[in-house]
């Protein structure tokens, strides 16, 4: 199991490119949103931002990877006769690709610490929250990528799951914006309609 750590430890730290767009759709979200709230959602979208790195690599990176294993014959054979139980096979290709989002979280977790002044217990709250979600995220890749047999509909469900659970729920904004959506969404059409 640690081999196969080191192994997708390495393999995605290992050019710029990589680590650079395994963080591009959280800080967008975050710049997108910092820029739009003129700065009052920034707290909010830290939070999503770390959501969505530790969701993103169970739900849409493994199950993409495990995909793409069972196109990539050779490789897959290879892992699949490894003394290991599929589980633990998953865990430690998920732990692996978890590696290069540390960083990511560190820096989101120091700035929401300064932004909202957080206490020791508090950010060991945090902490815990997002292991416990990264270990459900890994089940959900896990069971996407067991159940579905095509490629490239795994890659389509994890990505219609991970941006449903992270972008469409209350992840980078507040329950405030959700509860005056209709309204503003009514206004809006009904101001079409005067203008038409």
């Amino acid at each position: 199991m640690i081999s196969v750590i080191e192994y997708y430890a390495k393999a995605l730290t290992k050019s710029r490119a990589s680590l650079i767009s395994f963080a591009v759709r959280p800080l967008s979200f975050i710049f997108l949103l910092t820029v739009v709230s003129g700065g009052k959602l920034f707290p909010t979208a830290l939070i999503g931002g770390m959501i969505s790195f530790v969701a993103g690599v169970g739900i849409a990176d493994l199950a993409i990877e495990i995909a793409g294993m069972k196109t990539r014959s050779k490789f897959y054979d290879i892992l699949s006769t490894l003394p290991v139980h599929p589980l633990k096979l998953g865990l430690g290709i998920s732990v692996g690709m978890s590696i290069p989002a540390l960083p990511y979280l560190v820096i989101l977790i120091v700035t929401l610490t300064y932004v909202r002044g957080l206490s020791l217990l508090r950010i060991a709250q945090i902490i815990l929250l997002l292991a416990f979600l990264w270990l459900w995220s890994v089940f959900v890749g896990l069971y996407i990528s067991v159940k579905l047999k095509e490629p490239i509909v795994i890659m389509r469900v994890s990505n219609i799951t991970l941006t449903a659970l992270t972008v469409f729920v209350l992840v980078y904004y507040p329950m405030k914006f959700l509860q005056t959506f209709p309204t503003k969404l009514f206004s809006f059409y009904r101001r079409q309609a005067v203008h038409t």
